[in-house]
């Protein structure tokens, strides 16, 4: 079922406002679902909750992120989880010669990411649902990340306004 169909088979929106959010969509060439979060439709945790439900992916709350020990991170180098904005939340071993790790992400479909985690844990990788705000918040928490990146939220007004960088100044 398709993400904005399993909205208003759940009762969250209605089909209006999924046509709505469809449309500002298509305008920010935006996923749906940021642009119903964006549009006040949806809760960034209500979007996180249907996306696992279509996915069929866990998801976890920063809440219980929280609580992953500090030695659980540091398993994996640094870089690694800093360039894939990662993290591991618990392993379970079935067997002696290899585990499963559990890794929050905010993109479960992203085999690149899941393949590269797979590489350098030399575990098999199961995804879980996180938001990448939470992830984030962990990765500093833990000392991974030194720098918050801020992104710049333009009107959609705005969409064609043009930028002229120079060596001085920035002008519109």
């Amino acid at each position: 079922m398709r993400l904005g169909e399993l909205w208003v088979a759940s009762g969250l929106l209605a089909s209006a406002q999924v046509e709505s959010a469809l449309a500002l969509q298509a305008r920010w060439r935006c996923r749906l679902g940021e642009a119903a979060v964006r549009m006040g439709l949806l809760g960034p945790e209500q979007l996180l909750v249907s996306l696992s439900r279509q996915l069929q992916v866990p998801f976890v709350r920063r809440e219980a992120m929280e609580k992953v020990p500090t030695g659980m991170v540091r398993c994996v180098p640094e870089r690694v989880l800093e360039r894939l904005r990662v993290c591991p939340l618990r392993v379970e071993w079935r067997d002696e010669v290899r585990g499963t790790v559990f890794v929050a992400t905010s993109e479960p479909g992203n085999l690149n990411v899941l393949d590269d985690m797979a590489f350098a844990t030399g575990c098999a990788v199961r995804p879980v649902l996180a938001l990448a705000e939470d992830i984030e918040h962990l990765l500093r928490r833990h000392g991974i990340l030194k720098t918050r990146a801020r992104s710049i939220e333009l009107d959609p007004e705005d969409a064609n306004v043009r930028l002229r960088i120079s060596r001085d100044y920035f002008a519109l």
